[in-house]
């Protein structure tokens, strides 16, 4: 197990190359204790994916993806258990109430101007995946 290795795929993770505060490199050498590397880094990454929005990312602390280590979680602010796929975004999209569904483009709209993003396919995606667990 090597905290240089995890240190530097949380760095990618984040997009910024320069460094890790204390609070988070005391949270990578506690979870190397309680968890492999592998599993680690899997779960930092879908933490990355679908809890924290991309234009967040840089400023997000590791912190935030605690929940997602914790042994039996009832659920928070903005975890749901129930994983939304990115094949089948689509589907989650009609199944909901058309009102829903204009908020929630709207508020994608939103989203992706303010945070400055290309409105590409995959930025789009990473997005939705974040604003379906509100409209779920």
């Amino acid at each position: 197990m090597s905290l240089s290795s995890l240190y530097r795929f949380a760095l990618r993770l984040k997009g910024r190359g320069h460094f890790l505060s204390p609070k988070e490199v005391s949270f990578l050498k506690s979870l190397l204790q309680r968890f492999s590397e592998e599993e680690v880094k899997k779960t930092l990454e879908r933490c990355f994916s679908e809890l924290i929005p991309p234009d967040e990312r840089e400023k997000s602390s590791l912190l935030r993806c605690k929940k997602l280590f914790e042994k039996n979680r009832k659920g928070g602010v903005y975890f749901n258990p129930r994983r939304v796929e990115g094949n089948s975004l689509e589907e989650v999209l009609r199944r909901l109430e058309p009102g829903a569904r204009k908020k929630l483009l709207a508020e994608l709209k939103e989203r992706l101007r303010a945070a400055g993003l290309e409105p590409t396919e995959e930025n789009a995606r990473a997005i939705l995946r974040f604003l379906l667990r509100k409209y779920l």
